[in-house]
């Protein structure tokens, strides 16, 4: 049989993931649930108290950083969500190029999945899964999207950030495994938190840039929607 708090604290937790930003009131929560405020409060005073909540200035209750540690083991342990990994294969198949996901681990990027074209140019995930921060596309996205990297970790290329979160995407154009290599990469965010960064590589001069970074802003949309459409469901579930 089933603890019926325990389902309920989970719908509470997937809930947040429905609103604008994931941040939420106890009375719109409430509503939303179809719960009375006094049990809404009841449920997210206790996973505040936890740790897995946090209230703003507004006293709007959104998901703590501990959240989203957790979601970032469980994607890098358990495996890319079936969104993501689809949206790999497909620019795969459009770019024909390398798409790799990575997710912040400590003080690098590290490549959790990698998707690679039938075609003389392919890049191992056993050669380098590992990423700097602040040289590596991927690493740049993370560093811009992410709320809960350390400030010191932006020292010094604040400009560039700035810049990468204005257009979506990071570009960086360096020399890699003896290779000089383009890289595109752009964040996948859930609820106000990346996730972990979507990227394309290849040797220089064969990516178009242009088109690149679009097909992976638009494969960004397509996983996003897809996850919210997702949450609301299960939200929608009494």
């Amino acid at each position: 049989m089933s603890l019926q708090s325990v389902s309920k604290t989970i719908r509470v937790l997937e809930t947040f993931l429905t609103f604008p930003e994931g941040r939420s009131s106890v009375s719109e929560l409430s509503k939303v649930l179809g719960w009375s405020r006094a049990a809404a409060h009841q449920y997210v005073s206790t996973l505040a108290e936890s740790g897995w909540l946090m209230q703003n200035e507004k006293r709007e209750y959104q998901l703590s950083p501990r959240a989203a540690v957790f979601g970032r083991f469980a994607i890098e342990y358990s495996g890319v969500p079936m969104e993501i990994s689809n949206a790999m294969k497909s620019l795969v198949e459009e770019l024909n190029e390398p798409i790799s996901y990575a997710v912040l681990n400590g003080n690098e990027a590290i490549i959790i999945e990698r998707h690679e074209p039938t075609r003389p140019f392919s890049i191992s995930r056993a050669a380098e899964p590992h990423l700097d921060l602040k040289t590596s596309a991927s690493g740049m996205v993370l560093l811009a999207y992410d709320a809960h990297v350390e400030r010191s970790r932006r020292e010094g290329i604040e400009e560039c950030l700035q810049e990468v979160r204005q257009q979506g995407y990071a570009h960086t154009h360096s020399e890699w495994l003896g290779d000089v290599v383009d890289v595109v990469a752009v964040p996948i965010m859930s609820a106000g938190e990346c996730l972990g960064a979507l990227s394309v590589i290849a040797p220089s001069g064969r990516l178009d840039i242009p088109t690149a970074c679009a097909s992976l802003l638009d494969a960004r949309k397509k996983v996003e929607n897809s996850r919210l459409d997702t949450a609301q469901s299960v939200a929608s579930v009494d």
